[in-house]
């Protein structure tokens, strides 16, 4: 009977696969995934791997599930967004800010009226990204029963496609983990963009490996250019490689201090984090492969640091000047020009027949 109800809701829901997590929605619900970050923190003394994924997605307020494949079943929790901000921040460093003025003419009585229903809101008001997802994760290792099971108590749906994709990772001996992600609650308008919550999955491997099977066109740019299907960074002892026939140019690569490392680590609070020490820090940006797309990653020659250029960062700072307040200075000169001129022609003690 329940294989009978998981069959019947297969046919029901809209989906998006993500690569790293097979995106579940509610029956309906239809999802896209805009970006993906993912850090691999490899200990080769220990083989133990720390993997950090967050995701950003189109706007939406209902629940949704993420299903994560992982080489070994992975002890998963979600961390502060603070742990994925301090190691974006070390791989896409930023240039020194920009400050530009820009003045805009407005109107007092034109504020006095009200807006019609629909009135677009004006620019710099607009909601882009919204932060504060919560997540639960839930082991659901290599057996199908309990991806069923995960998938019936929380009303989440499978296209026939993704059932598909999930049997080949568990058939390869992947594991999986379902994470319910809980959009923040909104007052106003729905914003355009979520970042869902950083999740972390800790688990036993002899080598950095991550799934990233994806369709490329299923995952698009935030705005502007396409970026990179793909951002993958590994943090260990040494630089690595993709194991591939051709390995990828690494987009970033530098030595990072063990203090440096542990001071990351604390802002997440991750005890299962067991490499903190001095290690070498490596960023790819990979073409999404077909299938369940496994990467894995080796040691490599030491090579010279890779830094990309720090990004430019403009804030504009908008003043508003009212019309009426233009017009009143504009009086005051004239009428002030005019008095003097008249002062200027008939001075005091001239008399005048």
């Amino acid at each position: 009977m329940r294989r009978f109800v998981v069959g019947a809701l297969v046919c029901v829901g809209l989906w998006s696969k993500a690569g790293a997590a097979v995106v579940v929605p509610s029956p309906g619900q239809v999802l896209q995934v805009l970006r993906e970050e993912a850090v691999l923190v490899f200990d080769p003394l220990t083989g133990q791997q720390t993997t950090l994924i967050q995701h950003v997605f189109s706007g939406t307020a209902a629940p949704f599930g993420l299903i994560v494949p992982t080489p070994r079943p992975a002890a998963a929790r979600t961390v502060p967004d603070r742990l994925m901000a301090a190691l974006d921040a070390t791989l896409h460093p930023k240039a020194a800010v920009h400050r530009v003025l820009d003045l805009r003419v407005t109107s007092w009585v034109g504020s006095c009226a009200l807006q019609e229903v629909g009135d677009i809101v004006p620019e710099g008001e607009q909601s882009t990204t919204a932060s504060g997802s919560a997540g639960t994760t839930a082991m659901l290792g290599t057996a199908p029963e309990p991806l069923h099971d995960w998938m019936l108590e929380n009303g989440f749906t499978l296209t026939p496609a993704q059932a598909i994709f999930l049997d080949d990772v568990r058939a390869r001996g992947w594991s999986l983990t379902g994470v319910v992600v809980r959009p923040p609650s909104f007052d106003g308008p729905l914003p355009e963009t979520l970042r869902g919550p950083v999740i972390s999955l800790a688990h036993e491997a002899e080598e950095p490996a991550f799934a990233a099977g994806h369709p490329p066109e299923a995952l698009v740019a935030e705005r502007g250019p396409p970026a990179p299907p793909l951002e993958v960074a590994v943090l260990t002892e040494w630089p690595v490689a993709l194991d591939a026939s051709t390995s990828p140019e690494p987009s970033y690569l530098d030595a990072v201090e063990g203090r440096d490392v542990a001071r990351i680590a604390a802002m997440g609070g991750e005890p299962r984090w067991s490499f903190r020490r001095d290690g070498t820090m490596t960023q790819f940006p990979i073409e999404r492969p077909s299938g369940p797309g496994f990467l894995r990653f080796v040691r490599t020659a030491p090579r010279p640091s890779i830094k990309p250029p720090p990004e430019p960062i403009t804030r504009v700072h908008r003043v508003g000047v009212p019309a009426e307040a233009l017009l009143a200075v504009a009086a005051f000169l004239a009428w002030g020009w005019l008095r003097w001129g008249r002062r200027r022609a008939d001075p005091p003690g001239r008399m005048t027949f």
